[in-house]
């Protein structure tokens, strides 16, 4: 008994002198907290919409567990923005426990309304509390005003849909969110526009996008041209048509997939895309077959980067000049099926991060399709290339594919391509012979071209590239005027830029 009695006392002893302890290291904060920064910025954020959560670190310097005495947003429950603090939510947040020499995490997120605000800057502050002094962190977002296009959602949790596929043999069909388009339409530069699910121009209808429109898309979205359907995108110098991801922070500015693609279906017809800005899908364009002479695609003075693939065509026709491409996870230019294709002065590089094989080429080219084991062969009636640049950070660059059983025609002049066999791999492939006079003019092999800053997507040449004055005059006089608008009659250099002088060579 008295053994017992010993140890309880014992055991009442250690648990009194654990909580004594505790509560004496812990106190009430005395300017013994930092804040990790002064400034959050949540970057751009649309009207009504969600930003993304951002994050910031509150540190305890002392070595005593200490209590914060509020950590509350300025403006109260007047306030657009929600904070997190350690757990627990709300406008305010009061004593907050921060572990000796530990830290807590703020997670800001912002919900605003452009008509509520007298300035699209939207700013707060922040407060932090204690006994010894309050400090603060600014919260600065920038508010925009949009259009929304999105599919209907129905009571019962539908979603309109389009159908993109169906089965004739079992009439199974595949299904995308997504709606058409009323009729002709006009997109304009009067307010960003932002695309959830896909939006499609229905047949016999054409979409007309105006300089300075700033089209933003959601994950998993994209937009359709469906048969005898038209796209014309009107950029200009200096006020291009911009086709990009919503996320607007910075760390997603150089992501693939971050959207889907911009559609060509078979069949449609007179698509121009002139002074286009796209990146960051997961295709920049997909582009189809026609039953027309015509071109499915012209596309002219514009800039893909930083998607899986920046073009895709499946037996397509599609002409370009002065197009500028980098940074892809797989080819700028990926020609399946054949088809016909005209490049005049552009500049399609990849220096993309991964390993590349040569069907990951920067142009990659072939006159068949595979599926289920089965080839299936078709003309590739025309593959022209002239006065252009061929690069990237892969030792094969250019690769050409050819099947026996359908025409396979290409004219490559005046360009400069990447094309490192050191081991002699391909010395048997006669397509990528560039000794061959018959289909190859000109070539500057292996031979850097001197890019700006690839990393930038900046690809003008310097006044120190092989690329200067070794353009064909004839396909110039074709293409007067380089991507900025400089004439290139006199003296053409190769791919999209005339030379300049750069005042740090960085490539």
């Amino acid at each position: 008994m008295q053994k017992y009695f010993i140890s309880t006392i014992i055991l009442i002893f250690i648990i009194l002198s654990s909580s004594c302890r505790k509560s004496f290291d812990t106190v009430a904060g005395n300017s013994d907290f930092r804040i990790e920064k002064d400034t959050l910025f949540l970057d751009s954020v649309f009207t009504n919409i969600s930003s993304h959560t951002y994050h910031f670190k509150i540190y305890n310097t002392s070595k005593k567990e200490i209590t914060l005495n509020e950590v509350k947003l300025a403006n109260g429950e007047q306030s657009f923005y929600r904070i997190n603090v350690d757990g627990i939510t709300g406008k305010s947040v009061k004593n907050v426990l921060i572990h000796a020499q530990d830290s807590i995490f703020v997670f800001v997120e912002l919900t605003a309304d452009i008509n509520q605000l007298t300035d699209p800057v939207y700013e707060e502050k922040l407060e932090v509390k204690d006994n010894g002094k309050t400090d603060d962190i600014l919260l600065t977002a920038f508010v925009k005003d949009a259009y929304f296009l999105y599919p209907q959602r129905y009571p019962d949790g539908r979603k309109d849909s389009i159908t993109t596929y169906t089965d004739p043999n079992t009439g199974a069909s595949s299904k995308i969110a997504g709606y058409f388009l009323p009729d002709d339409t006009t997109f304009t530069a009067d307010k960003p526009i932002v695309v959830y699910g896909h939006v499609a121009v229905p047949s016999g209808k054409t979409l007309t996008i105006e300089q300075d429109a700033h089209l933003y898309f959601h994950f998993n979205s994209g937009l359709i041209v469906w048969e005898d359907a038209s796209l014309h995108v009107n950029g200009s110098l200096g006020h291009e048509v911009i086709f990009e991801d919503d996320r607007m922070e910075p760390n997603f500015e150089n992501r693939a997939n971050m959207w889907n693609y911009i559609w060509l279906r078979n069949d449609s017809k007179d698509n121009q895309i002139n002074y286009a800005i796209i990146k960051n899908a997961q295709v920049g364009i997909v582009s189809y077959a026609n039953s027309l002479s015509q071109p499915i695609l012209n596309i002219n003075n514009s800039q893909i980067y930083n998607c899986s693939v920046g073009i895709f065509g499946f037996g397509s026709h599609i002409n370009a000049s002065n197009l500028v491409m980098n940074n892809f996870a797989g080819s700028a230019l990926l020609l399946l099926y054949g088809g016909s294709y005209d490049l005049k002065h552009c500049s399609i590089a990849n220096f993309g991060n991964g390993i590349r094989n040569k069907e990951n080429a920067a142009i990659y080219a072939n006159n068949y399709f595979v599926q289920d084991d089965i080839l299936y062969p078709n003309d590739l009636t025309k593959f022209n290339i002239s006065n252009s640049i061929i690069y990237g950070n892969s030792g094969i660059e250019f690769y050409l594919d050819k099947d026996d059983n359908a025409q396979f025609n290409y004219q490559v002049n005046n360009s400069l391509i990447k094309f490192t066999d050191t081991q002699g791999y391909f010395s048997d492939v006669p397509e990528v012979d560039f000794t061959d006079a018959s289909h190859y003019q000109n070539i500057l092999l292996n031979q850097d071209p001197v890019f700006q800053n690839t990393e930038e997507n900046q690809l003008e040449i310097g006044d120190t590239s092989p690329a200067i004055n070794q353009g064909n005059l004839q396909t110039a006089q074709q293409v007067p005027l380089d991507i900025l608008g400089v004439n290139r009659t006199g003296h053409p250099d190769l791919g999209a830029y005339q030379h300049i002088t750069f005042s740090t060579q960085l490539h």
